[in-house]
Parts: structure tokens; sequence; C-alpha cells
């Protein structure tokens, strides 16, 4: 796991400082830190490394082979594959020389072969090309600034703005934060700084860029379903588990986990256990919450033989890490686990350098409450419209959800239901809250027509990448420790996709069963009691805390006048918010929380 950042001119400028690079992405490698520059200085590459694979010094990046130079970040987990296949004779045992050495053999498509979580810079000295890459699902990040001299590229958004100081605020990336609580790719929060998408590969050269798309994540859904068995699909998803588990394993350096307790960390946890591994767990606790999961954790750590650490989050902390965010995410970051994730990473890198774990099983098995509002709004939506107007005037929050759900168009639901489960903005609200917002975001992708599979497909495309695994990507690196994630290698993500629905997401009677075949997979390693148990998530009790000790900073941070100035949002409205949540509403909590974030001085003081 690395740091990445660099350049390329296709007209004369001044080079940015590659060495503030380095010093800004050391967190991300602090094993070794190089500079690369072409005779002229157009092209320019910088690299901080965490070892992982060879920890020898000629394993140290910007790697050369012949007139090719690569900065990398992640890990390619066929490298070796590659390597038999296309008989490469190479001098390390790093992944890093594989890519150059596949790249010279099957030129730029060779990143179709690659199977991992990666982000790279490839430049080729005799074409004069540089190329950008990401992978398929977007577990490694890569921002790109484009200018008339040339582009910008980086691991951290923090290198960009630093090189091109006093950016603007993207007013469509404003929106869909306070609707999301997270800024969807490709946008930045900048109105010319971009995110690569996932699957996404940018070849630039003396004439400008092009961006080709080499996994389409759309086709996933187009793959024909399997005609199976619920007992054949658990066999094949079985194996096919053990399989990326055990290749996710590859390492110099002691691996261990994180350990919620929850159905996806406790299932990838119990298959490297099969493969012989007793991975070192880590969990945190809350000492607040009434969902705290230490006890599950505790027990399925217990039962596998896994030796546990964990941590407790107080709110004491919670105060001490919240002006620390904007540092680790370098734009606004809504999702409030960003601070037990810390704390987790954190506590494992004092053990080990590379972490499993268990993001992906919701998305692909569909194991969120929202999933069932889908499949309501399709049975029920005539009848739902007629009673819209009673329940927009019932007092409860889930009843006015409801009903603002309803009076959408289908092809808006979709957004509609993530943002209302996150409590989050809803269109209607940010009409009033950003009254001169012109345009609101929407998914540019085109969907499943099944509800609850486009519910699940919006979630892979924008909740999975541009969220979650964005928090663990920025809070993990700060400790320079690298996450893998299993449940999100390549052939795991195709098969999951070609399971019937029926096998999804079956219903007995009006109860739906979450993740039915994970747990059935589960139950081969642990007892009922710790598989069949109601989801949580890795959560925090937000409200209480925003009444209690983080009270004065969100009161601040929040402030109508400041948002009114910054943003042009409502300064009544916001005060009605206020009003609303200290008589009671609880459910606002999160659109206050992500105010917060926007008008935090120690955001906005480093934007301008």
């Amino acid at each position: 796991m690395c740091g990445l950042a660099g350049y390329y001119f296709w007209r004369k400028a001044h080079p940015p400082s590659l060495h503030e690079a380095l010093r800004l992405l050391r967190h991300r490698g602090p094993d070794a830190a190089r500079i690369w520059q072409s005779h002229d200085s157009h092209v320019g590459l910088a690299h901080t490394r965490l070892s992982i694979l060879d920890l020898s010094e000629e394993a140290h990046q910007p790697f050369q082979l012949d007139r090719t130079w690569i900065v990398y970040n992640g890990e390619v987990y066929n490298f070796q594959e590659l390597r038999s296949l296309g008989n490469f004779k190479t001098r390390t045992r790093s992944d890093t020389e594989v890519l150059l050495w596949a790249y010279r053999k099957w030129g730029i498509s060779f990143v179709e072969k690659l199977e991992g979580m990666f982000a790279f810079a490839l430049y080729d000295e005799d074409k004069d090309t540089l190329l950008l890459a990401r992978d398929p699902f977007g577990i490694k990040p890569l921002w790109v600034a484009v200018r008339s001299e040339g582009i910008y590229f980086a691991s951290e958004l923090k290198v960009l703005t630093a090189w091109l100081p006093n950016q603007n605020p993207e007013p469509a990336a404003v929106g869909a934060f306070l609707h999301l609580g997270f800024v969807p790719a490709p946008m930045s929060w900048y109105s010319q700084i971009y995110k690569v998408l996932p699957g996404e590969v940018w070849e630039v050269s003396p004439k400008g860029y092009t961006a080709h798309v080499y996994y389409d994540r759309e086709r996933l859904w187009s793959i024909p379903k399997l005609n199976v068995s619920v007992q054949e699909a658990e066999e094949r998803l079985a194996g096919e588990l053990r399989r990326a588990v055990r290749t996710h394993l590859v390492s110099d350096v002691p691996v261990g986990l994180f350990l919620s307790g929850g159905t996806d960390s406790s299932l990838v946890a119990a298959a490297a256990a099969v493969e012989g591994y007793k991975l070192k767990a880590f969990t945190i606790s809350f000492s607040e919450s009434t969902h705290d999961e230490l006890p599950y954790a505790q027990a399925v750590a217990q039962h596998l033989g896994l030796p546990l650490e964990y941590q407790v989050l107080t709110a004491s902390d919670a105060l001490r890490l919240i002006p620390q965010l904007s540092q680790w995410y370098d734009e606004p970051f809504g999702d409030v686990s960003a601070l037990p994730t810390y704390l987790v990473s954190q506590l494992a890198a004092r053990s080990v350098k590379v972490v499993l774990a268990g993001d992906g099983g919701d998305e692909l098995f569909w194991g969120y409450g929202r999933y069932r509002w889908a499949r309501r709004l399709k049975r029920m939506r005539a009848i739902w419209r007629i009673s819209a107007p009673f329940f927009q005037m019932v007092g409860t929050s889930r009843m006015k959800r409801v009903g603002e759900l309803v009076r959408l168009p289908s092809t808006a639901a979709v957004e509609h239901i993530f943002s209302q489960e996150q409590y989050a903005f809803s269109h209607r609200e940010l009409k009033k809250l950003l009254p001169d917002l012109q345009t609101l975001w929407k998914t540019p992708h085109s969907l499943p027509l099944d509800p609850v599979e486009a519910q699940a497909a919006w979630d892979f495309l924008h909740y999975l990448p541009d969220d979650l695994l964005t928090k663990v990507d920025r809070a993990s690196m700060q400790h320079s420790l690298e996450v893998r994630v299993p449940l999100l290698d390549k052939s795991w993500v195709a098969l999951a996709w070609c399971i019937p629905n029926r096998l999804k997401f079956p219903e007995k009677g009006s109860v739906v069963q979450y993740k039915p075949l994970l747990r059935r997979i589960l139950r081969r390693h642990l007892p009922s009691s710790l598989v069949e148990r109601k989801k949580w998530g890795f959560t925090v009790p937000l409200a209480a805390w925003l009444r209690g000790p983080l009270h004065e900073w969100a009161r601040s941070a929040a402030s109508p006048r400041v948002l009114s100035e910054l943003y042009g949002i409502s300064a009544s409205a916001v005060d009605n918010l206020w009003r609303r949540f200290e008589q009671g509403e609880n459910f606002l909590a999160t659109r206050l929380w992500l105010l917060a974030q926007i008008g935090d001085k120690t955001f906005f003081q480093r934007r301008v």
C-alpha cells in the first residue's frame, strides 16, 4: 500500500513540488520515498511505500523497466499467475515489476487481466504516454486535476489542493453531499478536480487525454442468472470464497482481521481459519451505545480460536477526532463511522501491516433494510400514493418519509430510498435549504429493472466506492495500514451477480431473510446463535453526542450564519432544524452532522 502523485504537461509549465507530495503522503507509505522526473521535467512521479511484498530496496518505486516507469498503490493478487503466463524474467518478487512486464507484452489491455485493488500511473518514455488506472470497484483512490498545461494526479486530494490552491467548491457537490453524505464520483468537492472512476484507465499524451472503461460494472447485471438450487449456490459460493480469501492472504508481513461480529467479517474470518490462518482480530466497542457488538465479536473469535483485541470509542474520543476529519478526507465526509474505523485501524497497526475486512457483502447479497423498502414500493405504490397526504400529516418521521417517497417518480426512488434511510436531506428539503441550487444529482448509470436489484446496483456503483471504501482507505492509511477486501474479488463479484434474486432475498410470509446464502455458509463454522441475529451496523450514538459533549462544536460548525455566507444555505431552514432537533426529533441528527461537516472551520479555513 502506498501513496503516489505526479504530473504530465503537454504544454511548458513550472513543475509542482514532488517533495511536497512526498511529505503529504508519508502516512500512506513510511518505508520509502522517492521521485523521478523526465529529462525536460514535463513528466514527474512521486511515491511513498508501505512495504508488503518483496521488502527489499530493489522493489522501491518509482520502478523502472527499460524506458517505462510506474508508481503504484495496491496489490495485484494474481501477479504470480501473470508472471508465469507471460514467462516474465523478473529481478524482484514484487507485483509492481510484473505490471511493467505485462504492459510490455499486452499493451494497455493488460489492465483487464489484473485481479486486485490498485491505482497506478505508468509512463512510457518511447511513446511519451501516461496511463492512469483504477481498480474495477474503486477500492483504491486516484484524483486528477485537468488544467490547460496538463494533468496532475495523486492518491489524496490534499496533494492537488496544495499544488493548485484557492479551489472553489463545486455547487453540485454541495447538494449531492447533503443528499447522500458523500460526494459521488467523478465529482470532487472542487470544480476542476475529479476522481478517476472505478474500472477506468486514462491515456495521456501530448495531444491531451482520453478516458476508457476497461471494466464496465453495468455489465454485471446483464450476466444471465444461474439455474441452481440453494444448495448448489451455497457450494459454489463457499468454494469461491475460500479461493478469494486465500489469494488475499499473500504477504511478506503479518496479516490481521477486522471483526465486528457481523455476517461478512465473520465469514472472512471463518474462511481464513479453514485455510489454516488463525488471524489476529481487531474490533471496536462503544461506551455509550446500546448497539455494542463487542460481545458478538468476542464470541466469534473464541469459537474460531482467534486472538482478539478491542478498543472503546467514547464521546471524548469523538470530540478529539472530529477536527481531524478534514485532514483525513480532504473534502466533507458524512459517514460518522469514520471515527471507529480510524480507531480500530490505529489498534491494528500496532501489531500488523495488513488486515482483511468484510466490505461488499451487503451490496452483493442485499443486506440493507432499504432493499425491503424497494420491494414494498413496487408492490404497494398505488395504494400508498393515495395515502400520501395522510402520511405527510402523521407525526412520525417514518411515515413522513414514506409519504415523500411515494410522491416521487420511480426513476428518482432509488436515490431517495438511500438518502432517507441514511436520514440525509431529501430533494424537497434541499430545494428549501439551497434556493440557488440549479440541478439535483442523479446517477448517470443504467440500473436493473427489478427494484431491489436496482437499489443494490446503485449501492454497488456509488455507496460502496464513494463512502464505505473511501472511509476505510483514508482511516486505515492514516496509520499506514493496508486493508484488503476479499468479498470484492473480481470472480466472487461476478458469481454473486449471477445468483438468482429469489435466493438472495427470499421471503417467508412477511419476514425478509437478509443474506441467507452467506448465513448458510457461516453456519458451517459458527453456531446459529451467532449467525441468526439482527443486523446493527458500525454506527455511533450520534443524537446523544450532539446533545451532549459535541453540542458546542456542532452548534458552532452548523451555524446558520456561517452556512449562509459560505454556501448560500437558508439560515432560517438551519434554525428550524436545530429547533426541531432540540425539541426531540432525533432523526435530524444526521442532517445537522452533514451541515457541521461543511461548516466546520477546520475544513473551510483549510479550503480558502
